[in-house]
């Protein structure tokens, strides 16, 4: 369920926005300051979507009706043509991911932290504990 998608921003110039726009470009309006694109493969399409749908979504003063957390980190790169471009990672977050791994292995915190050995009384039969 681990993905790994990256994106590019490259800073806008007006050249750039021309290209990009062609006859509707319209250089009195505001333009974003960074553009770029996003390359997902089919395989993390899968297990980006399998972890969105999987994840518990948590609500926070942004989300009042709850939302899944994915990591973004960022660093400055340069293309091979000399332009600099901020390149960012987007990954699932280790904390949801790791729930989202209990939750499908059955075994809760609970369960990890003070496992319980069932009373022979219980049982109804014999208890032998090994």
């Amino acid at each position: 369920m681990e993905f790994k998608v990256n994106l590019a921003l490259f800073k806008a110039t007006e050249d750039s926005l021309k290209a990009r726009y062609g006859d509707k470009y319209d250089p009195s309006k505001k333009y974003p300051q960074y553009n770029g694109t996003m390359e997902v493969t089919q395989m993390d399409i899968v297990k980006m979507v399998n972890y969105l749908q999987k994840a518990e979504p948590k609500v926070t003063d942004y989300h009042s009706e709850g939302a899944v957390t994915v990591r973004a980190s960022a660093y400055i790169n340069t293309s091979k043509s000399g332009l600099q471009y901020l390149s960012i990672n987007l990954e699932p977050d280790y904390k949801t991911l790791k729930a989202i791994e209990e939750k499908e292995s059955g075994v809760s915190q609970e369960w990890k932290s003070s496992p319980k050995v069932p009373a022979a009384e219980d049982s109804g039969e014999d208890f032998i504990p090994f």
